[in-house]
């Protein structure tokens, strides 16, 4: 059985602020670009039950999630899962209940369940923890010149904290979900 974690989260042109230094008496500043172009990204934390390997996949989306950008998301997993059992757990996005995904999930019963987070505790889903990773690590402080560049750096870090196995299982356990000797760590 596979399980994936999925969650979306925004990339904004402006700087995610984390703590920073500068010298007594002068204010550090982060030069900014102005604008409030968005960038929406969806991730998944996969995890084979069997084999207790980790990996991570994910989208980036011009604009935010909407019911045909899910249904293209799950006819991407059913390319490349369908011939086993798939546990896909999420939010309550409305995206994802929207009729026509409900449909999908319904059709596609014979290698896909769905199982849903509770809303008011998104601290179980791994892949939020990848995205507070990204953001205070790789985008602390970081302003992009453009939507262009801010796309290419999104996607250059997902691409390296997917092969990060230690850093996606970190995830898991944090989420409490899974411990240690669970995920075949001893």
């Amino acid at each position: 059985m596979i399980f994936g974690f999925f969650d979306e989260s925004g990339f904004s042109d402006r700087p995610h602020v984390v703590r920073t230094w500068g010298l007594k008496g002068q204010t550090p500043l982060i030069q900014s670009a102005g604008g409030w172009k968005r960038l929406t990204a969806a991730g998944m934390v996969v995890l084979n039950a069997k084999t207790k390997r980790t990996s991570a996949l994910f989208w980036l989306l011009q604009k935010g999630m909407h019911k045909e950008k899910m249904l293209s998301i799950l006819n991407d997993l059913k390319k490349k899962y369908r011939r086993r059992r798939f546990t896909l757990l999420w939010d309550s996005l409305p995206a994802h209940k929207a009729k026509i995904v409900t449909h999908f999930v319904e059709e596609n019963s014979s290698w896909l369940t769905d199982v849903r987070f509770p809303c008011y505790a998104p601290e179980l889903n791994p892949q939020e923890y990848v995205w507070s990773g990204m953001k205070r690590k790789d985008f602390g402080n970081y302003c992009a010149p453009s939507i262009q560049s801010l796309k290419g750096k999104v996607r250059r870090v997902l691409k390296k904290r997917a092969s990060e196995r230690a850093f996606l299982r970190g995830c898991i356990k944090a989420s409490g979900l899974l411990n240690a000797g669970e995920l075949g760590e001893g």
